[in-house]
């Protein structure tokens, strides 16, 4: 054969071929993992919505206008906007990212000539953070099966909050503290009264150790 079509250049053409094909193979595959982190991450970037907040803060702005232009905006649960100062008319934010917002407020300021150059920044809160951020707890700790915060709901009594810590163990006290800012005083799990006492809050529960001569009753009392 001649030298174009000998045995050795088919086996190197063919070697190339392979590194070829298993290159693109890789480069596809980073191409691929890119790709999917990227989506990850903007499929995860927080986005303004109605009833949120959006906090801003613009600078190289005058002095004199930090103070009323700098804060936090209510997003209208309606509308889906907010209202900032010298602006003709609310801006519609839902759904947007905290960078398209800071465009958006960037482009409307320098368009109706308030501000030539303002730097600024936005932060987007959804109502979802907002509800747990407003969430508020009662701390039961002591002789209890579970120690741990409960989560407040109005009403909640001091039976209510201890059952849900799966109730006193049995070297657990019928004398219960409970602080509440800052002052602390003594209830009898075994009185019906005090089992019903209506929590606040961040209230504290305690539940104290059995003494050795500690009797537990066979009913509750009054």
């Amino acid at each position: 054969m001649g030298s174009d079509g000998s045995p050795g250049k088919r086996t190197r053409d063919m070697s190339m071929f392979k590194y070829i094909d298993k290159f693109l193979l890789v480069a596809l595959a980073f191409f691929c993992l890119f790709a999917s982190v990227s989506s990850a991450q903007v499929t995860a970037e927080p986005r303004a919505v109605r009833g949120g907040i959006v906090t801003v803060r613009i600078n190289d702005i005058p002095e004199t206008d930090l103070a009323k232009v700098n804060g936090e905006y209510n997003v209208d649960a309606s509308l889906g906007t907010i209202k900032l100062p010298y602006l003709e008319k609310p801006l519609y934010v839902a759904g947007k990212t905290a960078r398209q917002v800071e465009d958006l407020i960037r482009s409307e300021y320098v368009k109706q000539q308030i501000y030539k150059r303002p730097i600024v920044q936005a932060t987007v809160v959804n109502s979802e953070e907002l509800k747990e951020a407003m969430v508020r707890y009662v701390t039961v700790s002591g002789y209890v099966l579970n120690k741990k915060n409960v989560r407040y709901r109005e009403g909640m009594t001091l039976l209510e909050a201890i059952l849900e810590c799966g109730d006193i163990t049995d070297y657990g006290s019928r004398n219960i503290q409970v602080t509440r800012r800052n002052v602390t005083r003594t209830y009898d799990y075994f009185s019906a009264k005090d089992r019903n006492l209506k929590l606040m809050p961040d209230d504290q529960i305690f539940v104290q150790k059995r003494g050795a001569f500690e009797g537990r009753p066979g009913s509750v009392g009054r």
